[in-house]
């Protein structure tokens, strides 16, 4: 019976000394997304459904699935949904910022959802902003922030991954219409958390290679740690693959690319066996066949692992994984094996839609539709 007791009390104590992660999860409104949120929901500590979209006058727009917000509920899951600038569309971007009426606008409704929905906040998931709008984005997210703040909701933001703020180095995706907007020490003095999109480092602007190589994912971590506290970074990493076909027509290759979700990534190493990369921490595997040359690389539980173990190292907050769906079901084993999943205080909801928007309206002193 004492040994019985010792083992319990050994077991007891390796599992609390799990490296602890709060996982963000994003998701799209698809079956394999909703699917994969209903069996792994034990090992999200906040789900992340891209629902909302924010046209230029300010007006808000969307709902959260039922399906995600029952299985949230039922499973104290915290809710924390995106809101877009609409298509990633710039100018409706410039517009708003240059507006005051329209942030403004864009606060109230924000507001009004969080409350009436029991969301713990929002992630602001603005992107495709030109750089020269820094100071006025980094404006409209502290004036978000007070606001948030005063009722009890959270305020996060996803921000595109670099390991530097000069202009004139080459970053992935570009400075001037994507990471240059990001103003990374202004944007963590308000945020509760900031999601630090370390992806993809090659995509459709640019040739074949991995998604999130290990050392320019670590280059990325170190700048931001330099400018933003360990606790309030979250390590973005993929949950996908990028296929790249090349046409064989002969001379300089002309790469065009798409995403890879796991299981189509899963039919294609099956036939052609991928190469794991030491130096990248990640697969990829090359082929031909009548359409030209291919090139995949992908995510799966063995790349995924280092990054979960460098954002564990490194102190960070956890981990923001895009997206639902698209994962190799392995990855799910690791997180339940080797951590501890924190999971945020939810909020019961209680009462009819209606009831609950009368008191959301009330709340934040006008009603959140106008």
């Amino acid at each position: 019976m004492i040994l019985s007791l010792l083992l319990g009390l050994a077991c007891w104590g390796w599992v609390e000394q799990r490296p602890a992660l709060t996982t963000v999860m994003y998701m799209v409104d698809r079956p394999a997304a909703i699917a994969s949120f209903q069996k792994n929901w034990r090992s999200i500590s906040i789900i992340a459904p891209q629902s909302f979209t924010m046209d230029a006058e300010g007006f808000i727009s969307g709902d959260v699935p039922p399906v995600v917000l029952q299985t949230a509920r039922e499973h104290g899951v915290a809710l924390l949904p995106l809101v877009t600038n609409r298509g990633f569309n710039q100018t409706l971007m410039h517009t708003l910022l240059d507006t005051p009426a329209s942030r403004a606008r864009a606060i109230r409704y924000l507001l009004y959802y969080a409350l009436r929905d029991g969301y713990i906040g929002f992630q602001f998931d603005y992107e495709n902003i030109k750089y020269l709008y820094r100071d006025r984005f980094s404006l409209f997210f502290h004036e978000s922030a007070v606001e948030f703040h005063k009722h009890g909701l959270l305020l996060s933001a996803a921000v595109v991954g670099k390991y530097t703020d000069d202009r004139n180095t080459e970053t992935a995706g570009g400075y001037d219409d994507w990471s240059g907007v990001y103003d990374y020490p202004r944007l963590a003095r308000d945020a509760d958390f900031l999601s630090i999109m370390a992806y993809p480092q090659h995509a459709g602007f640019s040739g074949p290679g991995p998604l999130a190589g290990l050392p320019w994912v670590r280059r990325i971590v170190d700048f931001t740690r330099a400018n933003v506290p360990a606790r309030k970074i979250s390590l973005g990493i993929p949950l996908y693959g990028f296929h790249w076909v090349a046409g064989s027509t002969g001379g300089t290759p002309k790469w065009k690319g798409r995403t890879s979700l796991y299981p189509a990534t899963a039919e294609v190493i099956a036939k052609n066996p991928p190469e794991w990369r030491e130096d990248e921490s990640a697969y990829r595997t090359v082929f031909d066949d009548d359409n030209g040359r291919h090139e995949l690389w992908y995510e799966d539980a063995r790349s995924i692992a280092p990054k979960l173990d460098l954002a564990a190292s490194q102190g960070l907050a956890g981990i923001s994984g895009w997206a639902l769906g698209q994962e190799d079901p392995a990855m799910w084993e690791r997180l339940a094996r080797d951590y501890s999943i924190r999971h945020p205080r939810v909020r019961a909801i209680k009462g009819s839609l209606e009831a609950r928007s009368k008191a959301a309206a009330q709340k934040i002193g006008r009603s959140g539709r106008e």
